[in-house]
């Protein structure tokens, strides 16, 4: 069933609002005619503000997708509320403002990383970042055809959940150098963590497993429940964020060889890496040589995404999917869908071949970022899943390797994941 959609102006911006509202439902069709609005038998929208022909479906223009500029603030004319009672706003600008992420243009207030703070997104303030406020916008717009042409049809939703892992350190305390076990030693000392002075000899005597090597056991369960999670190698170590370890070790390139057999790797760029495409080039080609193959995907290391400079070096080196759509200090809906979609260059106007795979809920976000007891943490998965089954898309969660039981992190984080994974109770 085709779609007419009339305006009188057309965009990029325009198609690819209509592309991504409308892919795998129904084709479309812009029209600039009345008169062939008025003879369409089908569902017909009208984007603007002239006389209704045709008992079309309207939606008001707030001009925002004929201007070739980027503009960070959305027009008042686009701000839908939520919960969305009916489509009197530009939804088409407001999808088009999120899916874009228009606000983060504009590098004001970032945090001390460099990145924008969740807290100042429209949809922290407006309080709905806890919900896929741009999927539930289709699907009012998809309901209200329904309502007007019952023979509209929309395919029933296809729920799914994705595990990712940031491979940021894969060993505590194998594959460091001797000053990094002094200065390890020195300032668990000055903590008074003498656990952590014991574990270290006990792992470099080899007396017991790495607490940060855990693939054995995230395999098995994973194995278990039938799932196939991706995962994300750091191959940066030249700062004390971008720390590395075993980089050049037989055992860190065997890890990786054994990894991308069986499921999908691909690369976590360094914080260094996102200032200089050369840095980045070489991180890249460190791991396609480990791996033996071409690497499409990627995710920031501590999610620093710089619009649009670190998506257009992405697609400089090859790679084709990104999934640092998410916020390291909240969970929630950053692009407010769940869903993958092109990544669009407003400066230039296009819509690229880069996928954005967003994701909802990181696990440090919960011990780093706030105070959680068990029982609220696996609540919150559970509620931001639900509201992802809602409409039929994918739950991502971001998890790392060394985040189960070793140091510096939090002892009931194991608790916690493995009963949401197994969907289970404390």
């Amino acid at each position: 069933m085709e779609v007419l959609i009339y305006s009188e102006h057309s965009s990029n911006r325009f198609y690819y609002v209509l592309e991504w509202i409308f892919k795998g439902v129904a084709s479309f069709k812009i029209t600039h005619n009345l008169k062939e609005l008025a003879l369409h038998g089908g569902p017909s929208i009208i984007y603007g503000n002239v006389e209704n022909r045709n008992e079309a479906i309207q939606i008001p223009d707030s001009g925002y997708l004929w201007n070739l500029d980027v503009e960070p603030i959305l027009p008042e004319t686009a701000l839908v509320t939520f919960p969305i009672q009916t489509l009197s706003a530009d939804i088409f600008t407001f999808i088009f403002y999120a899916l874009t992420r228009c606000e983060e243009y504009t590098k004001d207030n970032l945090d001390s990383w460099g990145r924008f703070k969740a807290e100042n997104s429209l949809a922290f303030k407006g309080n709905y970042l806890h919900i896929p406020y741009v999927d539930l916008v289709r699907a009012k717009l998809f309901d209200t055809i329904k309502e007007k042409w019952i023979s509209f049809e929309v395919p029933l939703p296809i729920f799914n959940r994705q595990i990712t892992y940031d491979i940021d350190v894969a060993w505590a305390y194998l594959y460091r150098s001797f000053f990094r076990h002094v200065y390890g030693i020195l300032r668990d000392l000055i903590r008074s963590d003498f656990m952590a002075i014991r574990d270290r000899w006990i792992v470099l005597s080899h007396l017991k497993m790495d607490p940060f090597f855990t693939f054995s056991r995230l395999l098995n369960i994973h194995s278990a429940i039938g799932d196939k999670p991706i995962f994300f190698f750091l191959m940066g170590n030249k700062s004390r964020i971008d720390r590395a370890v075993g980089l050049k070790s037989k055992a860190f390139k065997q890890l990786i060889r054994d990894l991308s057999s069986k499921y999908i790797i691909g690369l976590h760029p360094s914080m260094r890496s996102g200032r200089n495409l050369d840095i980045l080039q070489e991180e890249y080609n460190l791991l396609r040589e480990y791996a033996g193959q071409q690497m499409l995907h990627s995710r920031q290391h501590y999610l620093l995404l710089n619009l649009p400079e670190t998506y257009r070096n992405l697609l400089n080196i090859g790679v084709r999917n990104d999934y640092s759509m998410g916020y390291a200090s909240k969970s929630g809906f950053r692009a407010g869908t769940c869903f993958p979609f092109h990544w669009y260059d407003i400066e230039k106007d296009i819509c690229t071949d880069l996928t954005i795979h967003p994701f909802q809920a990181m696990d440090v976000t919960f011990w780093v970022y706030g105070q959680n007891t068990p029982e609220n943490v696996l609540t919150e998965l559970r509620n931001l899943e639900n509201q992802v089954k809602s409409v039929g898309g994918t739950f991502t969660l971001i998890a790392h390797n060394s985040s189960f039981s070793g140091p510096g992190t939090w002892e009931k984080w194991e608790l916690i994941y493995f009963a949401f994974l197994k969907n289970e109770n404390l």
